[in-house]
């Protein structure tokens, strides 16, 4: 499989890259694959019945935003420190060897840009935690974080003084993070849209060239399958899977590599 891969990658002359929460599992992020991993996290969360999926809610930012903000100032504080592991490096270097390359992620941690990619050939599809929006949706703006020193009470989970504002309303501000429950009224989207017009752009010039695309450390059953629609697009496209896991409903043409990323960029 290796010597296929590297075949594969030698004769692609595009490649497009679909990266998943695996991709910065190698830098210490949390994947949140289940509910288990999530609650020895946070303890707390496991007494209040809380999992992943409903701390990721609009909701919260409305109804308890200290408490929202408790827990997504801890992620923001993760991913602010985060350095971008070796096959971030790995992966330029070889997207950069190509004539073009294109990156598509559902991360929000910015590790990307933190490693050096370029925001014109980026598509951040679920938004980024280092963006700002007004939780009312006062006007569809966002903004960047400039700087962000929230006191979190550990065992409450719970923010201690002033929460971030909207720098139009100056009412309480949200990740611009596409969350579990949001609608077109409650998540400014067109920020990420330009990244997604500038994916169909790049889909349609190259739809008849050699293509390789890379799935990166993706888990989330939408993701792998926009992934493999994405190839049908595509007139002479190869896929190779990049995961610690097999995945058995994938069609054998597929390439998967049983392997973390920056082990597997290190290889190729």
């Amino acid at each position: 499989m290796l010597i296929e891969s590297k075949r594969a990658v030698e004769n692609a002359e595009y490649i497009l890259v679909f990266a998943g929460a695996g991709m910065s599992a190698d830098s210490h992020l949390p994947t949140y694959r289940d509910t288990e991993g999530f609650w020895n996290d946070y303890p707390l969360y496991r007494e209040l019945n809380k999992n992943y999926v409903s701390m990721m809610s609009p909701s919260g930012f409305l109804s308890n935003p200290k408490f929202a903000w408790g827990f997504f100032g801890h992620q923001y504080q993760l991913y602010r420190n985060a350095i971008p592991h070796n096959g971030y490096q790995k992966l330029l270097e070889l997207c950069r060897r190509k004539r073009d390359f294109f990156i598509v992620t559902t991360n929000v941690d910015g590790l990307f840009l933190k490693a050096g990619f370029p925001p014109e050939q980026l598509h951040e599809a679920h938004g980024s935690i280092h963006r700002l929006q007004c939780r009312n949706v006062c006007r569809r703006s966002v903004w960047p974080i400039k700087s962000l020193e929230l006191e979190i009470d550990y065992r409450t989970m719970r923010v201690v003084g002033s929460l971030p504002l909207c720098q139009h309303c100056d009412g309480v501000a949200r990740p611009n993070i596409f969350m579990y429950g949001d609608t077109d009224s409650t998540y400014v989207w067109e920020e990420a849209q330009k990244g997604a017009k500038a994916f169909r752009e790049w889909r349609e010039k190259y739809r008849n060239s050699k293509v390789l695309l890379l799935e990166i450390g993706v888990g989330a059953e939408g993701m792998k399958q926009h992934v493999q629609q994405y190839l049908k697009e595509f007139s002479n496209a190869i896929l190779i899977r990049i995961n610690p896991e097999i995945d058995t409903s994938y069609d054998e043409s597929i390439i998967q590599m049983q392997s973390s990323c920056m082990e597997m960029m290190d290889s190729l």
